[in-house]
């Protein structure tokens, strides 16, 4: 019965490896693109257009933040940091490019964002789970996760 509320077991870090790695392929896709085949000085401009202050550090920050993001959360290295980086990014493309869409994608909404951000912030919050090159600096690679104490009612 503990399996059903306590983030402990084996399944839930596959379940976490399984996050990092999808969610960290789509933001790496995205910095590739940004980086490699738009090119970041070709960004500045569209950031400006949008309102997003500094364009000419924004465009950069996001190009790299992404890049550099998903392949931090891909292997699970300084995840908590690329959590809240990658949250950030889809926190200011929420605000500055999708909020007046609404929800809804086809609409130009920020429904995709939204859950970017969400995934983000749970791995910051939970971690990457024990199969992460940070379990592995912290020497935990495989190991049981120590007992937390119950919660009370």
């Amino acid at each position: 019965m503990k399996y059903l509320v306590r983030s402990d077991a084996v399944l839930t870090d596959v379940a976490f490896l399984l996050v990092r790695v999808c969610v960290g392929a789509v933001f790496l896709a995205h910095g590739w693109d940004a980086v490699v085949n738009r090119g970041v000085a070709e960004m500045v401009p569209g950031h400006r257009e949008l309102g997003i202050p500094l364009p000419e550090l924004s465009a950069p920050f996001l190009a790299y933040g992404e890049l550099v993001g998903g392949v931090l959360l891909i292997v699970g290295a300084v995840t908590r940091a690329a959590a809240v980086v990658l949250a950030f990014i889809m926190g200011g493309a929420w605000v500055f490019v999708h909020a007046e869409g609404g929800l809804m994608l086809a609409n130009g909404g920020f429904e995709y964002v939204m859950v970017l951000a969400a995934i983000c912030l749970l791995v910051l919050v939970h971690g990457p789970g024990r199969f992460s090159a940070d379990a592995l600096a912290a020497g935990r690679f495989g190991a049981p996760l120590p007992e937390r104490p119950a919660a009370r009612a």
